[in-house]
């Protein structure tokens, strides 16, 4: 029997993973950056597991002549190009479902910290600026109007964990088709009218084509004044820092909140990031041990059933057309 040819990790992975990859032997590269891929990258690897910022495109893609199948650790796939996957016939597996709820949890602590400016009295407690309590005034979630932008499991999710709260939900999601069941207390809008009438709007559209700058310097006057932005998704739905700033230095904007910046890891000397309306995490929301252990699950069980032969599961499949 032959030698199994091995698996290129583009991120960590825990030790666990290697013996449930096994007889592929899993490899690491000595930096997680393109280059360094694309070193491990060539004629002898079957497999790839999609993890960080690192880009999969069609040039590392193509050197990898026995590649086999592509796995993309996360519930966005924006860094495999699967044009070029699709075109060898490379089924990309991802992992929609194992993250959700975690994602979905950090979006409420992020609107939560937001409406209640818990940053903003940290401070103040702090700094001793006690005074300060009987001036800004907090926001009422109970209700207050929530705008969701993508409605897929971790929007649905976000509506789950906010609706004890009270608040009235407007809905934009134009990939939902028209004749699914009604969700209760949830109302479909036009991106326009979300913006307008939300006093918090939280994205959770994938990077795509069509949603790269979906927050931008045409829309951003839409806002309702003193909103909050949530963004637990991708950068690349907001235009830019710059806009962002102003927007919160004009009081369009009350707070963002981000857990995700337009480049990773983010420009510090920005004066975004001194802003004091700003609540920010490091692209965290799925970094809790059960998510991370179920998202590495679920890879690994969908790259080996290709491995061996077999169809991974549909839901988790990018590109089906290849079959």
């Amino acid at each position: 029997m032959s030698e199994a040819l091995p698996i290129v990790a583009t991120g960590p992975l825990p030790e666990w993973a290697a013996e449930q990859f096994r007889p592929y032997p899993l490899v690491f590269c000595e930096a997680f950056t393109y280059e360094a891929v694309f070193s491990r990258v060539g004629p002898g690897v079957v497999g790839i597991v999609a993890r960080g910022p690192v880009l999969i495109d069609a040039e590392m893609i193509s050197a990898a002549t026995e590649l086999r199948v592509i796995g993309r650790s996360g519930v966005g796939y924006d860094t495999v190009d699967i044009a070029a996957a699709t075109q060898r016939k490379i089924p990309v597996v991802y992992t929609p479902g194992a993250m959700s709820r975690v994602v979905a949890e950090h979006t409420l602590a992020l609107i939560l910290g937001a409406a209640k400016n818990l940053m903003g009295w940290h401070r103040v407690v702090l700094e001793g600026e006690w005074e300060e309590r009987y001036q800004n005034p907090n926001l009422d979630l109970e209700g207050s109007v929530v705008g969701i932008v993508g409605f897929g499991r971790i929007g649905r999710e976000v509506w789950h964990l906010l609706e004890p709260f009270g608040v009235q939900a407007l809905v934009h999601d134009p990939y939902v088709v028209a004749d699914e069941p009604p969700v209760k207390g949830v109302r479909f809008v036009s991106l326009e009218e979300l913006l307008s009438s939300s006093d918090v709007v939280t994205l959770h559209a994938p990077s795509t084509e069509e949603t790269q700058n979906l927050i931008h310097r045409g829309n951003i006057d839409q806002f309702k004044r003193g909103a909050i932005l949530v963004n637990a998704a991708r950068g690349a739905l907001m235009e830019s820092h710059d806009l962002l700033y102003q927007a919160l230095e004009s009081g369009r904007l009350r707070c963002v909140a981000l857990d995700v910046f337009v480049s990773e890891p983010p420009d510090r000397s920005h004066p975004l990031f001194r802003h004091p309306g700003t609540v920010l995490t490091a692209h965290v929301g799925s970094s809790t041990p059960g998510a991370q252990n179920r998202i590495v699950e679920t890879v690994v069980a969908d790259m080996k059933a290709v491995l061996d032969g077999r169809r991974p599961r549909p839901e988790n499949l990018v590109n089906p057309e290849i079959y």
